[in-house]
């Protein structure tokens, strides 16, 4: 991976709340996750990305988030039926953050990289395909951990990887596309809320 880019060093206790409060500078997250330094600099290395104070920070903490998400998903298959509505509501807390997280990213990159609605739309927002690539980053972290225990488990790291490398480069192409002019973001509407009711 690339070196790491300066302000995706930072992590929190408390992910409630305004994804863009200031968080205080205790490890980074990159590291909680295993010391994957540089977990979105592949897909973003040589792209003109906006010179925005928010940018980095949100990224670091969307990681952050996807990992104590993975951690209290893990939980809950092992959690008694007393101990699973507490830990569910954290997951859903941790996934309207996550969205919002993820919004905050596409607002920051449209407004760098606008394009008129007369060229074709991406499947989805860069914020999205970061928010799985730092899944599948998580996903091989955990999964590198049981290499050794299982025969096939090696086997699987190598395609988790291979997958990760082909994100990897969707992201960079789809970045470029942005930049050129050549595609546009689709719409940000969210539809699901989190937490909240639907009327």
């Amino acid at each position: 991976m690339t070196e790491t880019r300066a302000g995706l060093g930072k992590d929190t206790d408390e992910l409630e709340g305004d994804p863009r409060t200031p968080m205080t500078t205790v490890a980074s997250c990159l590291d909680v996750a295993g010391g994957q330094g540089g977990w979105c600099e592949d897909a973003l290395a040589g792209i003109p990305l906006p010179d925005s104070p928010e940018l980095s920070p949100a990224l670091d903490r969307l990681h952050a988030v996807n990992s104590r998400q993975w951690d209290a998903e893990d939980r809950v298959r092992q959690a008694g039926d007393g101990e699973i509505p507490a830990i569910k509501r954290e997951i859903d807390a941790l996934n309207g953050n996550r969205h919002a997280l993820i919004e905050q990213v596409d607002r920051i990159l449209d407004a760098a990289w606008s394009a008129n609605e007369g060229v074709p739309p991406l499947t989805e927002s860069i914020g999205s395909a970061l928010d799985r690539l730092s899944v599948q980053t998580l996903r091989i972290m955990h999964i590198e951990r049981l290499v050794g225990r299982d025969a096939g488990t090696a086997e699987r790291v190598a395609i988790l990887r291979r997958q990760y490398d082909d994100l990897v480069w969707s992201i960079a192409v789809a970045c470029e596309d942005l930049v050129s002019g050549r595609r546009r973001t689709p719409r940000p509407e969210r539809m699901k809320l989190y937490g909240k009711s639907a009327r």
